[in-house]
Order: structure tokens, then C-alpha cells, then sequence
């Protein structure tokens, strides 16, 4: 068993779980290709219809672990695109690209490639003693696994512009009143309202959450003439799905739908 990744699902609800806390979570591209095996395990099991990250101690992710950090200083260009592509944005790129809901459980500050890995999330619920931070232009670099197209959808250009170019720190209830996060709870309660969030997700009809996460995705993308003809097609696909004939025989007979 992977000690340093913890991973285990229940009630439709996988849990990936950052385990080095005696280094804040920090990350390396071995640790994150493990990472993207995991998620693309959960997307590809059936009985998973929603995926949580966390962390275990006083950090979410606290970014590039500083061993791998200064070899950094001794790669080629070539050496570091294959580094970032292939493991840091793999990363963000699995969890963005993964057809199940996800949800960032910060239970302390998201920092770096910790932040891009939190943004790429679809939902983010945050400990009161959590923080984002886009350090990277501290270091003399950029974010390049996302966020900086992220960011500014998400919260605007003038705060995504205070993050990024000046290293600002958002703390968990500004972040929830820009947009950033969608609750912010008490550190003890933290588990439990992600669980409770993810198993809401996971109730509903996993054809529909996946096309719609690829329809947001997309709209974020492209034009709103293309949009309308994909939803049209999508749409139509799930009209004559056995969701959306289960969800009106629910409605009919005034009770719950049992989508499977």
C-alpha cells in the first residue's frame, strides 16, 4: 500500500489523499505520476461517480518539494518541458479532463502547483485555516499548469492578475465570497461536508454530470454558436438515456429517481 498517496472509495465517492505531511504535502513528478494514476483509476471505475482530494496534516499541497526544486536549476529547457508536461500538468490535466466531479477538500493552504492542482478541480471546499497562493513569481516563473487560464474565469482578471503577478494569498472566506471556494467550514468539519458534498454529487445521473462538465469546459473554450450545436447533440443523446426516462417516471409518481 502506497503510504504516501492514500486512496479508498465508498458510497460512490473516491478519496485521493496528499500523505507527507512532514513536508507539507510538497509534491515531485514521481509523486504525481502516482497521483495521476489514481485519478484516472477512480474515472475509469464504474462505481465511483465523484472524486475528493485532500491532505493529511497542516498543508493541502504546498507545491514542488525543494530536492526536485533545485534540480530544476540543471535541466535543459527540453528536459523541463517533459518534467512539467508529463507529471505537473498531467496532473492538472487528469483531474480537469476526468469525467467525474471533483472537489478539493483544503484542508490547509493550496500553494503553487498545490493552488493549480485545487483550481483545476470542479468544486473547492475549504478549511477556515486554508489559503491559495500562486507563489510562483516569488521564484522568478509562472504558473503553467493552468491557472492562469483558470483563474481569471473563475474569479476575474484584477484578482487572478493580484494572485499571479504579485503572490497575493487568498484566505478561505474572501475565497469564498470571489468565487474561489464554494464553502468554507471549520477544520473539524472539514471531512465530513466533503463527504457530504461528494455523495451529493454522486447521486445524480453520471451521464448527464459528465456531459456537462465537458459542456462547461468547452464553453469556456469556444465559441457560443459551436456550443449550441454540441449541447443540441448532447442533449438529445440524454434525452433518450435511461436517466432521463427514469427522472420523469420519478416526477410522475411523486418520488425520488434511483438513477443507475
Amino acid at each position: 500500500m502506497d503510504q504516501e498517496l492514500l486512496t479508498r472509495a465508498e458510497n460512490g465517492v473516491a478519496t485521493i489523499t496528499f500523505n507527507r505531511p512532514e513536508v507539507m504535502n510538497s509534491v515531485n513528478p514521481a509523486y504525481l505520476y502516482r497521483v495521476i494514476d489514481a485519478v484516472q483509476k477512480f474515472d475509469d471505475d464504474d462505481s465511483v461517480r465523484a472524486i475528493v482530494l485532500t491532505g493529511n496534516g497542516r498543508s493541502f499541497c504546498s507545491g514542488g518539494d525543494k530536492a526536485f526544486l533545485r534540480d530544476l536549476t540543471e535541466m535543459t529547457p527540453a528536459q523541463i518541458r517533459r518534467t512539467v508536461y508529463k507529471s505537473f500538468l498531467g496532473t492538472t490535466r487528469a483531474i480537469k479532463l476526468c469525467s467525474k466531479p471533483t472537489l478539493a477538500a483544503l484542508n490547509g493552504p493550496a500553494v503553487g502547483a498545490g493552488c493549480e492542482i485545487a483550481v483545476a478541480c470542479d468544486f473547492r471546499i475549504a478549511s477556515s485555516s486554508a489559503f491559495f497562493c500562486e507563489n510562483w513569481v516569488d521564484l522568478g516563473i509562472i504558473p503553467p499548469l493552468g491557472g492562469m487560464y483558470l483563474l481569471p474565469r473563475l474569479i476575474g482578471l484584477e484578482r487572478a492578475s493580484n494572485m499571479i503577478m504579485r503572490a497575493t494569498r487568498v484566505f478561505a472566506e474572501e475565497a469564498k465570497a470571489i468565487g474561489l471556494a464554494t464553502e468554507v467550514v471549520a477544520p473539524e468539519a472539514l471531512a465530513e461536508a466533503a463527504r457530504k458534498f461528494a455523495e451529493e454529487l454522486a447521486s445524480r445521473p453520471r451521464s448527464a454530470i459528465a456531459v456537462a462538465k465537458q459542456g462547461l469546459r468547452r464553453g469556456m473554450e469556444g465559441s457560443l454558436a459551436g456550443e449550441w450545436e454540441f449541447n443540441l447533440q448532447a442533449q438529445a443523446m440524454l434525452i433518450s438515456g435511461p436517466d432521463f426516462a427514469e427522472a420523469i417516471a420519478a416526477m410522475e409518481e411523486k418520488r425520488k429517481p434511483a438513477f443507475k
